[in-house]
């Protein structure tokens, strides 16, 4: 069955994870995107944040599964040529240019709109196109440390603790593909293409919403860092649980099945402020308490009492876990050179086009000839832009 984005046509001209990420999620719901990498590839080829997998990046199996792949001299006349070409036939352009390079290189919105009215222009910006950052590179730890992530944790001489997950990174993508979802509807109602823009910095503060609210006039609010009720403990066994008590029925549950009902009725405790006040009495009571069992006894008597908690799985773990396989959202797929892979399944489902995982990461310039063809070029054509090194890979 077709996805929910067959026939939208994307022109990919990004790098590293956020933008070629948004790509992914529009791949995996049925859209056509083209990727285009530089003559040496994309950065994210080559960055080491895990072992590769035979030779190929991980994280870059990912981003761009779902994609063809195309290497183009974008900076060259000839290569803008082609893009040009390219753009007269999409639906969406996805890049992240630093703000005045797109300009500079040709491929700025008032460039490409005359091309095609109907273009949606994603713009995605390390630190947003206006402000003191607005030309300054990138990437996810350093907005993490301009949005008060990195302070967050800090070891005991003080030096600060980046968050575990690529905060912008990952979340920027969903932004995106939001924008372009928004984008292709008023499209329907008007015909005409707009300018999408988000960049790192909007994500990382996207990421900590629930949090950045402050009075005007307010002055370093009280913060609750130590809460008993949305805490990990330890079990008998040694192994970890974590559990989330969000209300008073819930409060009421817990200390049911801990057996601590007068701590229950105790004024000291009897609201989720006081609670969170005086977190770390209660959490002295309950870690002593989870300590007497195994985690799993423990898990299943507050799951019938329907408290809200969870094991504390290494990663590793979930990429088994029976509650992630049967989901699909962790799947196995075959892939030409880095073997049979676990991956991220498809996080959004629509009941009548589901999505799916089509086309594995594109090889380094597999698909350059064959979009090419597409477009109008002949053999003689394209060998002639190969050997003046317009197209094709180059080794570095």
């Amino acid at each position: 069955m077709p996805g929910a984005l067959a026939g939208v046509k994307v022109l990919d001209l990004s790098q590293m994870w956020a933008v070629p990420g948004a790509g992914m999620y529009l791949a995996d719901q049925g859209a056509d995107i083209t990727k285009v990498e530089p003559p040496w590839g994309d950065d994210a080829r080559r960055l080491v944040t895990a072992t590769p997998l035979n030779g190929e990046n991980r994280h870059f199996l990912l981003v761009n599964r779902g994609k063809r792949g195309i290497v183009v001299d974008i900076t060259n006349p000839e290569g803008r040529g082609i893009v040009y070409r390219l753009i007269q036939g999409v639906d969406v352009l996805l890049h992240n240019f630093r703000p005045g390079v797109a300009e500079r290189l040709g491929y700025g919105y008032e460039t490409l709109r005359p091309l095609n009215p109907r273009l949606i222009y994603v713009e995605v910006t390390p630190f947003g196109v206006k402000g003191p950052y607005a030309d300054k590179r990138a990437y996810d730890l350093v907005t993490q440390g301009l949005t008060g992530i990195l302070s967050r944790r800090r070891m005991p001489d003080g030096t600060p603790i980046e968050a575990p997950v690529w905060v912008a990174d990952c979340s920027a993508p969903m932004l995106i593909a939001y924008g372009v979802a928004l984008a292709l509807l008023a499209r329907e109602r008007t015909g005409r293409g707009q300018k999408v823009e988000t960049s790192l910095l909007a994500a990382a503060i996207a990421m900590q919403s629930v949090e950045m609210v402050r009075g005007v006039e307010e002055v370093n609010p009280t913060s609750y860092a130590v809460q008993a009720m949305f805490a990990p403990y330890r079990c008998r066994d040694g192994e970890w649980l974590v559990l989330v008590v969000a209300n008073n029925e819930q409060w009421n549950r817990m200390c049911k099945v801990l057996g601590i009902a007068h701590v229950a009725t105790d004024p000291a405790f009897s609201t989720a402020l006081a609670r969170s006040e005086r977190s770390p009495e209660l959490g002295s009571i309950l870690k002593a308490i989870f300590a007497t069992k195994p985690r799993d006894e423990w898990l299943e008597l507050l799951q019938a009492e329907e408290v809200p908690c969870a094991p504390v799985l290494d990663r590793e773990e979930v990429f088994t876990h029976a509650q992630v396989l049967e989901n699909e959202l962790i799947v196995e797929v075959d892939h030409p050179r880095a073997g049979r892979l676990r991956l991220m399944g498809v996080p959004v489902r629509l009941s009548e086009t589901p999505g799916a995982l089509d086309l594995p990461a594109p090889a380094f310039d597999q698909h350059t000839d064959e979009v090419l063809r597409e477009l109008g070029y002949t053999a003689d054509e394209i060998r002639a832009l190969r050997e003046k090194g317009i197209v094709g890979k180059q080794e570095q």
